[in-house]
Order: structure tokens, then sequence, then C-alpha cells
């Protein structure tokens, strides 16, 4: 295949918890010169029908049975504890009958596991050895404040060393007016993260007309980011800072906004079609939605950031694992302007490397800054190629992710 030139067709057109808040109160008589307007945000526990974070769930298991147990299979049953943080008082007796496609759970943590009508979950897809997941568990846990709740689902799986994932499907939302706009705010974190406070979990902070469309913390659209209880957003800085918020019956979790003023610096951003960047590990959490070409940011040394580009319903991310520019440091000061190599308009590029008679073929979305990844890819439809040598077609194929 000496010579063989190479055409990419048809490649993807882009962009030339009533329960009690763990949440940490605010500490009195505490004050700041610079302060200025007070916004408050009132938010509400809620559920989704939709993951939007997953963590591995510590375990220990035992092999005698519980004091108490209901009626189980004579083989495949597996027990343990459930370890989410904090102490012996948020473990959780459980037993997971492989053989009938049950999970137990002790959520009154008596280690009885019989009496717990609640506590009894059918395995999705029937019995199977080596995978269960179970759906819709109302996780009960222990904090500072008092206790807490989390939707979750569960996934057990044993292929020689026995594991469980879990599944996020709550958190404290509500909203919020900043800058003369409406935005979702929303508290996220797992159980472990709230068992001390919702300040060490993750923000959640987009239109308020998104409200209801699915997000995860692991897309790459950056509608939310690590908690900071110091906040730039737009073109404001702000202390953030949560406390419980009781009202009647009803628990909610209080979020003020109150508005600093630091000293800023220039950035300048190379690429266009920019939706959302972030800039983390400085003295300002920093949030940007559709930034110009130059924009003014708190001052001092940032350890990371991050892009999210858009253009119509097409959204893309740079692949934090493939590029390193837009992952590494960036100094803000007021004298001299920073500069942040990143945005559009993005490329289909396609690397390719001869391996004998074979060509090693790999596909790259290359934009300023490195390569990108796009959000909610339809892996259904993958790139496809075409291979010539002179006029003559001599092979096509379509990539796979990977």
């Amino acid at each position: 295949m000496a010579s063989a030139a190479l055409l990419v067709v048809g490649l993807l057109g882009l962009v030339p918890g009533a329960v009690r808040s763990a949440c940490a109160q605010e500490a009195p008589g505490v004050t700041n010169s610079s302060a200025g307007q007070v916004l408050n945000a009132y938010l509400d526990y809620r559920e989704v029908s939709y993951s939007f974070d997953t963590w591995s769930l510590p375990i220990t298991t035992r092999s005698s049975a519980f004091t108490k147990e209901p009626a189980l299979s004579r083989s495949q049953v597996t027990r343990g504890l459930l370890k989410l943080g904090g102490g012996g008082s948020n473990e959780m007796a459980f037993a997971w009958d492989r053989a009938a496609g049950k999970l137990y759970l002790d959520l009154n943590r008596n280690l009885d596991l019989a009496d717990d009508s609640a506590g009894v979950f059918s395995s999705l897809g029937g019995a199977r050895e080596s995978y269960q997941a179970f759906t819709n568990i109302p996780l009960p846990f222990q904090t500072p404040a008092g206790s807490h709740q989390a939707l979750v689902d569960l996934s057990f799986f044993d292929y020689g060393r026995l594991n469980c994932n879990a599944a996020m499907r709550s958190f404290w939302q509500g909203k919020v007016t900043l800058e003369g706009q409406e935005w979702q705010v929303g508290l996220l974190g797992t159980p472990e993260e709230q068992r001390s406070s919702l300040e060490t979990g993750n923000l959640l902070l987009r239109p308020w007309s998104e409200r209801s469309k699915p997000f995860s913390l692991h897309s790459g659209a950056l509608e939310a980011f690590p908690f900071s209880r110091k906040l730039f957003f737009g073109s404001q800085a702000y202390q953030v800072q949560c406390a419980n918020e009781g009202q009647g019956d009803a628990a909610k979790v209080r979020v003020q906004f109150t508005e600093q003023k630091p000293s800023l610096g220039e950035v300048k951003i190379t690429g266009v079609n920019v939706q959302r960047v972030t800039l983390e590990g400085g003295p300002y959490m920093v949030v940007i939605d559709r930034p110009e070409a130059t924009v003014r940011v708190p001052v001092g040394s940032y350890k990371s950031s991050k892009v999210c580009l858009r253009k119509g319903s097409a959204e893309a991310h740079l692949d934090q694992r493939t590029q390193f520019s837009a992952a590494g440091r960036i100094t803000v000061n007021d004298t001299k302007p920073a500069v942040l190599t990143a945005g559009g308009p993005l490329t289909n590029s396609v690397s390719v490397i001869r391996q004998g008679r074979k060509l090693s073929l790999n596909y790259q979305l290359v934009g300023a800054g490195g390569a990108y990844q796009l959000v909610n890819q339809d892996r259904s439809h993958p790139p496809e190629f075409t291979v010539y040598q002179g006029d003559q077609k001599v092979a096509s194929g379509k990539f796979e992710f990977g």
C-alpha cells in the first residue's frame, strides 16, 4: 500500500434530600469590608430519573449469618456491611441473594434484615450469578446535622472479588438570579461527602430554562464543578456559604451569594464557539459562559482550566487524556494579559501509521489547545473513512470508539 492516499468522508461535522441537610453553618460575626449585595437561593431535596455521578462504595463481607434474616436461598448469598463514611453509625448491613436476585438492606440499622419491608429490592434482569443491579434505593445516612437521605442505584458484581458501585440520583436544587438572569443552582455530593458538609461536593449552575435537562459530572459540559466558597461567575465575584433552613416540616438549604470585589486581570481566549470556561485551583473558582475574546477574572495562579464548546446542538470539550495545554497552569495579573489556548474551529483529523502491510488509522477532533471529545456522543454513527490509491478505492470502514 505504498504511496496510498487517504481521503476521509462522512466524518462528524462540528463547529470551524423531610431530611436535614449536612451543610455547614455560617460562622457568626464574620464580615468582609469588600462585601456587597447578598443574594439567597433556597434549595429543596430533589430526586431525578437519571444518575449524574457514580462511585465505588466500600464494603466488608462476613461469613456468618445475621441474628435475624428473611428466608434466603441456601447458596449464593453474600453478606456484609456497606460503608457510607463516618464510622460505624454509617455502616449498613446487607444480604445479596444472588440465586433469587434480591438485595436486603438493614435500613434501620438494628442488624435485623427481616423487619425492613422497604429494604427489599429486586435485581434488574433477574438473577445472575456475577452481576446484579438494584434501583430506586433511598439510602439513609447520618451527618453532624442529623439524618439525611440519598436516592441511589446499587450494582453488585463479583468476578473473583466483590465490588459495589453506587449511582447518585438526588441533590438539593433551587433558583437564583445572578446578573439579571435566572439560574438553577444545585448542591451535589455523595453520602460520604455530605456526611460532614455539602460544601465538599459539587455545585450545579446552569440556566433555569435547562433545569429539566439531564446532566452528568463526567460529560465534559461543565454544568457542574467543584464547590468553592469563593466563586467568580460571569463578571462578578461571590463569597458562597450554605446553611440549614428548616421551614415548618420541610427541610431546605439556603445558599448565600455575597458580592466581592477582588483585583482583576485579563485573559485572552484564542478560539471561538466557547460555551463555558472554568479556571480551577486558584484564588476563585472561575466560571464564565459564552466569553468574549478577552475576559477579566481575579488575579492569581490557577492550576487547571477546562472548556466546553457549543454550536447549535453540538457540544465538545477538551479531552483531558490527550491534551495538556488547557489542563496546565495559567497565571493572571493586572499588568499583562494571560492567554488561554482553547476553542474552535474544530477539524476532523486522522493520523496514519504504517505497520508492515497494514495502516493504523486514529481519529481525533482537533481544535485550539488539543484534541476534543463530543459531549453526548452518538456512538451508533461513528466517523467513516475511505482509502484510495490514486483514483482507485481500495478500502473503507468505520472508526471504533476507544
